[in-house]
């Protein structure tokens, strides 16, 4: 997989996740209870895109690298069987991503937390999937060209 592709879909990503984050931490203007202070949307959206920024360019990214070349090495017949390799690698990876996650920012609470998993899960799927439609759209601009 090019390079451009994975960093742009790390981008899209880190932007969707973090879209998704803000949206559904915002409270309405009806649902607000009084003299409770609430952030905007606009600082949700922030921090959490620094955080997956962070999570993405330190953690997912670099070593979806690693995992691609070991997926490029592997001699695979068909594209199912390509594809659920993909799977399972990706799922290892984001448990990995998750397993590191904890250990850096819980350090020795790393497994009294369960959250960080699904959440470093979840990211690393939505990666899979922008980098699987990026493909796409690159094949097929290529076969109109």
């Amino acid at each position: 997989m090019p390079f451009s592709i994975k960093l742009f879909a790390a981008l899209l990503t880190v932007i969707t996740i973090s879209l998704y984050v803000g949206i559904s931490r915002l409270v309405t203007l009806a649902e607000r209870a009084e003299d409770t202070y609430y952030y905007p949307f606009w600082y949700i959206w922030i921090i959490s895109l620094l955080i997956n920024a962070a999570t993405m360019l330190f953690l997912i990214f670099p070593l979806s690298l690693f995992v691609d070349r070991v997926l490029a090495s592997m001699k695979m017949m068909g594209t199912g069987t390509r594809l659920i390799y993909v799977i399972v690698a990706y799922l290892l990876l984001g448990t990995g991503c998750g397993f590191l996650f904890a250990i850096f920012v819980f350090r020795m609470d790393a497994f009294q937390h369960s959250g960080q998993y699904s959440y470093v899960l979840m990211i690393t799927f939505v990666y899979l999937l922008w980098q699987f439609i990026l493909i796409w759209i690159s094949k097929q601009r290529k076969r109109v060209s």
